[in-house]
């Protein structure tokens, strides 16, 4: 993998666009999370790699936790998650075990990816819950059906806007 100055302004921006995602798009119903904000950890995995596509989620996520609720002490737990997903996009992609097109095998991975995002959430909410002091139940898995279709649904408006970005993207690249 070759590092340079152009990899390194397209990881400080798509982590950037992260953060600009996770505030303005992103809609809270509350315990219900509809956000665009892993848009550019799709967008670096699929055309910057694993490593990149990592470092863009823990980036955008730590910053995007800072701004929001300052430094806690589950706030690493949080950045896990969109972490992983930029690993696991990036693997994915990197090694050609899906191309960005428009075939069955990109909306799965696309959407398994949501679900992955959305199980990791799960856990790391029970984790600061517990650390926290407020686990509840109902709380917790109350809205988890709501959230499982919300995630699929997100996954497949991914699938329908990613492949013209990544054809936009590689022409900047």
């Amino acid at each position: 993998m070759k590092w340079d100055a152009k990899k390194v302004v397209f990881i400080a921006l798509y982590s950037a666009l992260f953060v600009v995602l996770s505030i303005y798009g992103t809609i809270n119903f509350q315990n219900v999370k509809v956000t665009t904000q892993n848009l550019p950890i799709y967008l670096a995995g699929m055309t910057l790699g694993m490593i990149p596509a990592a470092i863009v989620g823990f980036a955008g996520m730590f910053i995007s936790q800072i701004l929001t609720y300052g430094f806690q002490t589950t706030t690493l737990f949080w950045v896990l998650p969109q972490t992983i997903l930029g690993a696991v996009c990036g693997y994915i992609f990197e090694n050609s075990l899906v191309k960005a097109d428009k075939n069955p095998r990109f909306y799965v991975s696309i959407v398994s990816m949501q679900l992955m995002i959305t199980a990791l959430n799960t856990i790391v909410n029970i984790i600061d819950a517990l650390i926290n002091g407020y686990y509840n139940f109902i709380t917790i898995f109350g809205s988890l059906v709501v959230r499982i279709i919300t995630s699929i649904l997100t996954g497949i408006v991914f699938c329908i806007i990613i492949p013209p970005l990544i054809k936009l993207t590689k022409k900047i690249h």
